[in-house]
């Protein structure tokens, strides 16, 4: 008997048929605005005057065109290393973390992408533009 119950237990605990922590964290910040998301795309334009840049999303449906402001504290990376806005321009391909917002999403973080995921996300950006 306290086999079969130290058995139940590992299974309640370790959530046997439940999403792993990494999912259930993207499924929870998916759901709830206001936690901070992330998006990959294609960068679409870029005005610096106002500040934000246009992706051309690839995890939406038909590829649709998303607006993210930037701020002086919006952090952007290239494998790690700070670059600035002359290193972002139309076609691009980015990971932005953002939280949801009315009109331009509040920009945390946006990593130019390099190697095989900027090649992979050029990939889909281009598949939904057909």
């Amino acid at each position: 008997m306290k086999i079969l119950g130290a058995v139940m237990l590992a299974a309640v605990l370790g959530g046997v048929g439940c999403a792993g922590p990494k999912e259930a964290a993207r499924d929870v910040e998916a759901a709830v605005p206001g936690l901070s998301q992330k998006q990959e795309g294609v960068v679409t334009d870029v005005d610096k005057d106002a500040h934000r840049i246009a992706l051309k999303t690839v995890d939406k449906p038909a590829g649709q065109e998303v607006w993210f402001a930037l701020t002086p504290d919006t952090k952007l990376e290239r494998d790690g290393q700070l670059v600035t806005w002359d290193d972002i321009h139309e076609g691009t391909p980015v990971r932005v973390s953002f939280e949801p917002a009315a009109g331009a999403e509040k920009t945390y973080k946006v990593e130019l992408l390099t190697g095989q995921k900027a090649d992979e996300v050029k990939q889909k950006a281009e598949l939904l533009g057909d």
